[in-house]
This record gives structure tokens, sequence and C-alpha cells, in this order.
């Protein structure tokens, strides 16, 4: 991201909550987390369960930005099955992530189904009064050249202009997490320069930085705050994963449950918006960044009402 002289002085934090729609105690737990604490952008899961009540709570919070969290690995298309084919197994559910690393590692997905899905999950957004402020995908797939690219795709066909950099530039010292997972984070930067490459030449803006994935579902307050001292200037973009451990969280398939219990005691506390201030740091939105970085849309398809949500 290009930045003026005074402007790269400043730390700038995105405390970005993924999972958006995911039940209604992790979209809860997102709105008291924008309300209340740190978390400044969510990532809407489209094909979500809880998606409705996720947009109706969008519509009510002009504070928190709204990005798409592009789905190719749990659940079920917006998009026809017939339509993406490759995608889905035989019961018209997506492939878990490591079927899809697996196929796309036997070029067995074709770029034009990723984009077509892709696209009906932004279009999804959009006919909900939605115009998303950023793109990622769920569990990173996006890593990967052909994901990447059909994303880049589909985001620059609705003018997104934001991107998430899915690599961990630094972790802070003694972050909980195995040396394992620590080592398999730290890998996948070898495909950082390469991606990060592709998405400028296509147009699209990325915060400088980005962490969180070691800390998944151990972000505790220690490990924020470890984090947040280290801090460089520019823009970061923390992720995390917020919610309340209901019956239809236990009910569903996701490994982060009472971890997310966890997130949403640490993203929520109060106190850390005066320190914060007193550490240098601005919390932001990707909307605040720099507006002139949507890209121009080619074309946006037609929508209906209701207006769009700036």
């Amino acid at each position: 991201m290009q930045m003026g002289s005074g402007e790269r002085a400043l730390k700038r934090l995105i405390v970005n909550a993924d999972d958006f729609g995911y039940t209604r105690g992790v979209n809860r737990a997102i709105l008291e987390a924008c309300r209340n604490g740190v978390v400044t952008s969510t990532s809407l899961l489209a094909n979500g369960p809880a998606f409705e009540d996720a947009v109706e709570i969008a519509r009510g919070e002009q504070r928190l930005d709204v990005g798409c969290h592009l789905n190719f690995v749990e659940g079920r298309p917006v998009s026809p099955a017939e339509q993406v084919p490759h995608l889905v197994a035989a019961d018209g559910r997506f492939w878990n992530a490591r079927q899809l690393a697996i196929r796309l590692l036997r070029r067995a997905v074709p770029a034009i189904e990723l984009e077509r899905e892709a696209s009906a999950q932004l279009e999804k957004l959009l006919h909900a009064g939605l115009r998303p402020s950023h793109v990622d995908t769920h569990k990173h797939t996006h890593i990967h050249p052909r994901v990447a690219d059909a994303v880049a795709r589909a985001a620059r066909r609705f003018g997104v202009g934001w991107i998430r950099r899915p690599f961990e530039n630094w972790m802070p010292r003694g972050a909980p997490g195995s040396s394992l997972r620590r080592l398999g984070v730290s890998s996948l930067r070898w495909f950082s320069s390469g991606f990060e490459r592709r998405m400028a030449a296509q147009g699209f803006s990325m915060p400088d930085f980005f962490t969180g994935i070691v800390l998944t579902g151990r972000l505790t307050k220690q490990a924020f705050a470890e984090t947040v001292a280290a801090l460089q200037p520019g823009v970061t973009e923390l992720m995390c994963h917020p919610g309340y451990c209901d019956a239809e969280l236990e009910e569903s398939t996701t490994r982060l449950k009472r971890e997310r219990e966890l997130e949403r005691e640490t993203v929520t506390d109060g106190t850390w918006q005066a320190r914060l201030r007193e550490g240098g740091v601005v919390l932001t939105r990707f909307a605040e960044m720099n507006a002139s970085r949507e890209l121009t849309p080619n074309p946006l398809p037609a929508v209906p009402a209701p207006a769009l949500r700036e």
C-alpha cells in the first residue's frame, strides 16, 4: 500500500473478525466487539447459516466494515451445484479444505468455477444491500495461485479494491501454539512475494502486515497485548474469531468452539481503546484507509433495491 511519509509513521490496526454469518452467536459477539471493543471490520460468509441475521446487524452498524469471506470449503455453494461440479462432492456440499487442496494440486478445479462461485457470493452481499469493503477467504484458500486469480477477477468485477495478504509477517514473542504450527505458518511465506506481485499488478491494495493465524483460537489478552507491542509503522490486519459457544456452534463442524469465547473476551475488552491510543496505535477500517483505492467496476451487475450501504 502506498502511503505518504506522515502516514507511514503511524501504526494503524484493522481488527477483522472472520466468520460473520456462521451462527447467530458469532454474529452477536462480533457486534459486541465492534461496539464495545476493538473490532473494526468483519468478513461475511455468503453461504453462512446466519447470513440474514448478519445482514440485519450490518445494516444497523455503520462503524463496522463488511467484506466477503469467500468460501469454497464448507457448506453448500451459492451457485447451483451443477454450475460448479468440480467444487462439490456428490451431496452438493463443498469439498473440505484438504480435499480442495489435493484437487488443486491435481489441476482438477477449473478456474472458471472458482470465479463463478466467488462472483455469486459477492453478488449475494450486493443484493442484500452491502458493498463489500474487502475480500478474503475461508481457510485462506486464496494462498493457491489459481484461487487467488479467480478471486481477484471476481473482486475486480464488483469493484472491491482490498484483499487479504494471508501471510504472517511476524508472530509475537511467546505466542501460544505448537512449534509445528508456527513452522507451518512460517513456511507459507514462500508464497507471499508471488502473491503480492500478482495482486498489486491487478491494482489491489493490501495491508502492509497481517497476523492472527498462529493465534487462531489462542488470542488471549496477553497475546493481543504482545501483538500490539510488536506493531510496526504502517497498516496491520489482525484476524480474530470471536463468538458465543451456544447450541448452534456446538452442532456445527468448526473446530473453534470454546476458543471463540476466549477470543470474544479479548476483543470485547473496553480498556484496549485507551491503551492503544497511549501506544500510538490508531484503529482503522478498510473504508477509512483510502477510498480512492476502490477499483472501477468492470462492470458492476445491476443490483436491485435496497440501496447499497456505503
